[in-house]
């Protein structure tokens, strides 16, 4: 397990590591996100369940061969479940239950937010290292390995906000910024309007900052009430089944995939985690350039300059050792001056 924590490609990934082991039936998958797309892909390909944690990747092409992935998992009957732990969870999944039997009516709204109080420690780097170990090292702190924290953290929120609404949003447009962080090249800050459809508009806000109010949760506003993800629901009383949930989200999510397993009805969340992760993207994506990015500039619009955008060094890049980290405290900045 010691190459594969450092980072590795998908050549590498099933040469060394247990997925080339007959006897391994279950697969976590928990290395820098950047190297999720092409570890799930092998683990699939080498007939093995997946537990994948969140975020599902960094670029859109990674996230296409996510789905892709786990079109190939469903067909061979291999189940996926991803770290995405709030849809194993007990209260969200009672409340998303009642979202859906018409508890607060037509989602018209709301907002998710993830402001915590993050780090401004600089990466850190020894003697000796080589930019491919300084990177795999430091991952969290550059958003080619990451994402930056609005994909690698913030997921999970905007995961809630696909789940309650029922689909991704068509676009969105956003703003985001550094003022405090030192080291890396990703931001402090995001704020983002989701545009669903049909009149839906969420916002979306992220904050790794000390100092700041702090705050973790999603809000929903509908035509008949209000709900927040795990809290307080306002609306129309319904019929709400109990969810099992032992020993808290973070294991009740491997007990549901062992089930699923054991019970042949194998689970598969590539689908779910590969769209909300394209969602943080998005947001990503025009928080840095400034633009609006829809959903389809991502997934359909070829002709799109973000549709193959590819952050760089890839997974492929450390198999050939074309590795070289980027400045420090160089981060994207829209507009002109």
């Amino acid at each position: 397990m010691g190459r594969q924590a450092r980072g590795c490609s998908r050549r590498e990934f099933m040469k060394t590591s247990t997925v080339a082991m007959k006897d391994v039936d279950l697969v976590l998958i928990a290395t820098p996100v950047c190297f999720h797309p092409v570890h799930l892909d092998a683990a699939v390909r080498a007939g093995k369940h997946v537990f994948m944690e969140k975020a599902a990747g960094v670029d859109p092409p990674g996230m296409r061969k996510v789905i892709e992935a786990g079109e190939l998992a469903r067909q061979k009957g291999l189940a996926i479940v991803a770290g995405t732990q709030r849809r194993h969870q007990a209260k969200y999944r009672q409340n998303a239950h009642a979202v859906a039997q018409g508890a607060i009516g037509r989602i018209t709204g709301g907002r998710v937010w993830w402001c915590g109080g993050g780090s401004s420690n600089p990466p850190r780097r020894q003697a000796g290292w080589s930019d491919a170990e300084y990177l795999v090292r430091n991952w969290y702190r550059f958003s080619m390995m990451s994402g930056d924290h609005i994909v690698e953290q913030h997921c999970h929120n905007l995961d809630v906000a696909n789940w309650f609404i029922g689909r991704p949003p068509v676009q969105a447009l956003g703003f985001g910024g550094r003022a405090r962080r030192q080291g890396g090249n990703q931001y402090d800050f995001f704020s983002v309007d989701l545009d669903y459809g049909d009149d839906v508009i969420m916002h979306s806000m992220c904050r790794q900052v000390k100092g700041c109010f702090t705050r973790l949760s999603e809000q929903f506003v509908g035509t008949k009430g209000s709900v927040w993800g795990d809290g307080k629901l306002t609306g129309k009383q319904v019929a709400v089944p109990d969810f099992e949930e032992k020993g808290g989200p973070y294991v009740q999510e491997h007990r549901d995939l062992i089930r699923s397993i054991r019970e042949g009805k194998p689970l598969n969340e590539a689908r779910d985690v590969a769209e909300s992760t394209m969602v943080a993207i998005m947001g990503r994506i025009s928080a840095y350039t400034g633009q609006i990015v829809r959903w389809s500039d991502l997934t359909k619009n070829t002709s799109s300059p973000w549709y193959n955008l590819t952050l760089s060094p890839t997974a492929a890049d450390f198999e050939t050792d074309a590795v070289a980290a980027p400045p420090e405290n160089s981060i994207p900045l829209p507009g002109e001056a």
